[in-house]
C-alpha cells in the first residue's frame, strides 16, 4: 500500500503543479492537465473503492471503471498530439488512432464483457501514445526550435509518456498471466510498473517547474 500512496500522492503533485501554471487559453497544457485530472479521479476512485467497497465487487468494479477511464485519458493524449503536429499525413493518423479507440471502447461494452479489463484496447492506446510521444520528439528536435528544447515542458511529458507506456506495456498485458503462474516474476514487474509511474509523474512535474524557471 506504501507505494500505492506514493503514486497517489506523485499523480496529485503533478496535476496540481500543470493546474496551478496552466495559463488562460493554453489548450495544449489543458489537455495535459485534463488527462492528469482523469487520471487522479480513476486512481483516488480505486483507493476509496478498495476502502468501503466489498473484497468480491472490487475487481468487477475496477475493471470496468479502468475499462471506462483509460480511453478517456488516451484520448486527452491523442488531441494533445494532434493540437501539436505540423504534418497533415499525421494528424489525419491521430484521428484514426481517436476512432479504433473509441470503436473498441464502445463494441466491449454493447457486445462484450464491460467487467473484464479490455488489455487489447489498452495495447492499442500504450502503441498508439508511443508512436505519437516518439514523433513530436522527432519534430521537435527537427524544427528550427531546436535551441529552446529544454524549456519545452511537453518535451518531459513526451519522454515520460514514451518510457512509461513502452515499459508498462508487457507488464499490463501478462500480469493475470504471471500472477498465476510465475509469482515471483509478478511481483518484479509489479514494482517496475510502479517505478515507471514515479518517472512519469515525476517527470511532468519537473518539465512544468523548469519551464516556469526558464
Amino acid at each position: 500500500m506504501i507505494s500505492f500512496y506514493i503514486l497517489i500522492f506523485l499523480e496529485w503533485t503533478g496535476f496540481l503543479t500543470g493546474l496551478f501554471f496552466l495559463r488562460k487559453g493554453d489548450r495544449d497544457a489543458a489537455l495535459i492537465v485534463a488527462f492528469l485530472a482523469c487520471v487522479v479521479i480513476a486512481e483516488t476512485s480505486v483507493y476509496f473503492a478498495r476502502i468501503f467497497m466489498h473484497p468480491d465487487i472490487i475487481v468487477r468494479f475496477t475493471n470496468i471503471w479502468y475499462n471506462c477511464m483509460l480511453p478517456v485519458q488516451c484520448v486527452c493524449l491523442l488531441l494533445f498530439f494532434y493540437r501539436k503536429t505540423r504534418l497533415g499525413y499525421w494528424k489525419h493518423a491521430i484521428k484514426g488512432f481517436i476512432s479504433i479507440v473509441l470503436f473498441i471502447t464502445l463494441l466491449q461494452f454493447f457486445a462484450g464483457d464491460p467487467y473484464q479489463f479490455n488489455t487489447f484496447n489498452y495495447t492499442l492506446e500504450a502503441i498508439f501514445i508511443s508512436a505519437c510521444s516518439l514523433h513530436y520528439l522527432f519534430e521537435l528536435m527537427n524544427s528550427e526550435e531546436i535551441e529552446e528544447v529544454t524549456r519545452d515542458p511537453f518535451m518531459y511529458v513526451s519522454i515520460g509518456l514514451l518510457l512509461f507506456y513502452l515499459g508498462t506495456l508487457p507488464y499490463n498485458i501478462t500480469k493475470f498471466y504471471l500472477f498465476g503462474t510465475y509469482r515471483g516474476l509478478f511481483y518484479i514487474y509489479y514494482y517496475l510498473f510502479f517505478a515507471f509511474n514515479y518517472f512519469l509523474y515525476g517527470i511532468i512535474t519537473f518539465g512544468f517547474l523548469w519551464a516556469k524557471k526558464k
